[in-house]
C-alpha cells in the first residue's frame, strides 16, 4: 500500500514503533487453544473464530451460524460506539475499544476503533478491523480456557494504549524542541492533533474501565482464582493509563498557549531583525545621497578632476563612522 507521508523522518521512527499501518480484506480465521497457545485449527475442530471487516455477506454468516445480534455486529465496528457489556441468553457480548492503526495522512491525529468478544460457553468469537496478533508469545501465553483467552484480549488493549501513550509523549516532546526556533504553524497544528486524540483515548479507556468492572462484579460469567487475579490486574493496568492520558491531556490542553506564544515571538523577533537590518542599510544611504551631490569621484578613466577628492573620502569616512556607531547603538541596547 502506498503511503504518503506527511510528517518528518525523524518522528516517522517512533510512529511505526508500535503502530501497524495495514488494510486487510475481509476474512475468516479459526483457532483452538493447545499447551497454553493460540494455534491454527480447522473450523470443525475451532474453539474461537476471528471475522476481519466482514462485508454483508460474513454479517449474514455470523447471524445464521451463532445466532449474533446485527445491531450487536455493528456496534463492534463503530468508532463512536463506548465500550460495554451485554449478557444474552447464550453468550455474552463484550464491545471493547482499541487505538486504531495510524496512517501517516492523519497528521498526528490519533483514532480509536472498536472491536467485539462474544463469549459462548464452549467457543468465542471475535470481529476486528484489524488482525489481533494471536500468536504474541508474549501477551498470549499460558491460556488455561477461553475465559483466559478472552482476558489476555483485554489486556492486550491496555497494553496497546500504553503503547501509543508513549508515542504520543515522544512525539511531544520532538514537537516542543522544534517549535523553539519554528515560525510556522505546522508543528502547533500537529499539536492540536494530539490534543484531540487524548480526547478521543479518555473516552475510549474510561468506557473500557467501566466494562472491566462490570466484569469484576458481574455473575453471568463464572472467573476461576487466577481469572479473577488476571481480571484485577487488568482493571489496575486500565486506571493506571487513565491516569496517564489524563495528565498528558492536561499539560498538553495548558500548553497550548504558550507555544502559540512562542511561534508568535519567532516572528516578532525576525521582523525585528529585519527592521534593524533595513534601518542599518539606510543610515549610511542617507548619509551618501545628501552629501554625495556634485561631488568628484576618482577612478574615471579618461575624465578630467576638477577640484579635490577629499571631500569623496570624507563623505565616505563619515559613513563609515555613522554605520560604527549605529552598530555600538543596537549592542548597547541589543535590539
Amino acid at each position: 500500500m502506498k503511503i504518503r507521508c506527511v510528517c518528518p523522518g525523524w518522528w516517522l521512527f517512533y510512529v511505526l514503533l508500535a503502530l501497524k499501518i495495514s488494510t486487510l480484506p475481509a476474512m475468516i480465521k479459526y483457532y483452538q487453544l493447545l499447551a497454553g497457545r493460540v494455534v491454527a485449527a480447522e473450523k470443525s475442530a475451532a474453539q474461537i473464530a476471528m471475522m476481519i471487516s466482514p462485508g454483508q455477506e460474513e454479517i449474514n454468516t455470523l447471524i445464521n451460524d451463532y445466532e449474533l445480534d446485527e445491531h450487536t455486529i455493528a456496534s463492534a465496528f463503530d468508532t463512536e460506539e463506548l465500550a460495554r457489556l451485554e449478557f444474552e441468553d447464550d453468550y455474552t457480548a463484550v464491545i471493547f475499544k482499541k487505538p486504531k492503526s495510524y496512517n501517516a495522512e492523519d497528521r498526528f491525529l490519533f483514532r480509536i476503533s472498536s472491536f467485539g468478544v462474544f463469549i459462548f460457553k464452549d467457543k468465542v468469537v471475535i470481529l476486528s478491523d484489524t488482525e489481533l496478533p494471536l500468536f504474541d508469545e508474549k501477551r498470549f501465553s499460558r491460556i488455561t480456557s477461553l475465559n483466559m483467552f478472552v482476558l489476555k484480549l483485554l489486556n492486550y488493549s491496555a497494553y496497546h494504549f500504553s503503547e501509543h501513550l508513549r508515542i504520543i509523549s515522544r512525539v511531544n516532546d520532538e514537537l516542543e524542541a522544534k517549535l523553539v526556533s519554528s515560525m510556522e504553524n505546522k508543528y502547533l497544528l500537529y499539536m492540536f492533533g494530539l490534543c484531540k486524540s487524548l480526547v478521543y483515548y479518555l473516552d475510549a479507556i474510561s468506557s473500557n474501565q467501566t466494562v472491566l468492572r462490570k466484569l469484576q462484579n458481574g455473575r453471568n460469567i463464572a472467573f476461576s482464582e487466577a481469572e479473577s487475579d488476571l481480571l484485577d490486574d487488568i482493571s489496575i493496568e486500565t486506571s493506571q493509563c487513565l491516569r496517564q492520558t489524563e495528565n498528558l491531556s492536561n499539560i498538553l490542553s495548558s500548553m497550548m498557549d504558550a507555544r502559540a506564544s512562542i511561534v508568535s515571538n519567532n516572528l516578532n523577533t525576525l521582523m525585528k531583525r529585519l527592521n534593524v537590518l533595513t534601518i542599518g542599510i539606510m543610515v549610511p544611504t542617507f548619509v551618501v545621497s545628501f552629501f554625495s551631490m556634485n561631488v568628484v569621484y576618482p577612478f574615471k578613466i579618461g575624465v578630467d578632476l576638477d577640484g579635490s577628492l577629499y571631500t569623496f573620502w570624507g563623505i565616505c569616512l563619515l559613513v563609515v563612522l555613522v554605520t560604527l556607531g549605529f552598530l555600538l547603538l543596537h549592542k548597547k541596547n541589543k535590539w
